[in-house]
């Protein structure tokens, strides 16, 4: 009877132990809802910039909605500026620094979630030795080698009761995803950097070339 109930005990501890466990500590957080506005200007865009009498200065369309690609640049067709900007993402140690956090921030992720499933160990241990054979207590002789090999599994799951873990996990995926847009952040700005720099040399180029013309 002293068995059964210490059974029943453990199963009673361990259900009120998994209900406990949707209690999780702290809020529970949502994203918050994107404004209800369709642009960045209160005012709708014109379809078309104003022009300039210089070269390079015809009126520009905007096309709002548009499908911009990632490598935004190439719409420029220009082959010296799709070298300047291929040297810079390799050599430019901003964006190294920014991958490597993210990497660091995705291990991170996955190590916590480890802490939300048992965990196991085992090992094998082994020895080799004789024995002295007695006979009415005195040593007679010593007995053959023989292998002894012990075998041993621990398996251990810790109860997340009060949501602890599962919130450190919500807190590490944040944290991933936050070096994820920091990561875009880094390249979007390299890259506009590049092309701003080198726009920038051919207008004093050309308004040299003017001067002296």
């Amino acid at each position: 009877m002293h068995v059964f109930a210490r059974i029943f005990s453990a199963i009673g501890a361990f259900v009120l132990a998994a209900a406990a466990s949707g209690c999780a500590v702290g809020p529970d957080f949502h994203p918050v809802a994107a404004p209800a506005v369709n642009g960045y200007t209160s005012e709708p865009l014109p379809a078309h910039t104003a022009s300039a009498d210089v070269i390079g200065g015809a009126p520009q369309t905007l096309q709002p909605g548009g499908d911009i690609p990632g490598q935004w640049w190439s719409l420029f067709h220009s082959a010296q500026l799709d070298r300047l900007i291929g040297e810079a993402l390799k050599a430019n140690p901003n964006l190294a620094a920014a991958q490597a956090a993210l990497r660091e921030a995705q291990e991170t992720a996955s190590a916590e979630q480890g802490y939300l499933y048992p965990s196991m160990t085992a090992g094998v241990t082994g020895i080799r030795e004789r024995r002295l054979a007695y006979k009415s207590g005195v040593p007679s002789r010593i007995s053959s080698p023989f292998n002894l090999l012990n075998v041993g599994v621990n398996v251990s799951y810790t109860l997340d009761v009060f949501g602890g873990i599962r919130r450190q996990v919500e807190a590490a995926k944040a944290q991933s995803e936050y070096q994820q847009f920091q990561l875009e952040a880094t390249y979007l700005t390299l890259t506009a950097n590049v092309v701003t720099a080198r726009f920038r040399r051919l207008r004093y180029v050309v308004r040299s070339r003017q001067h002296l013309s």
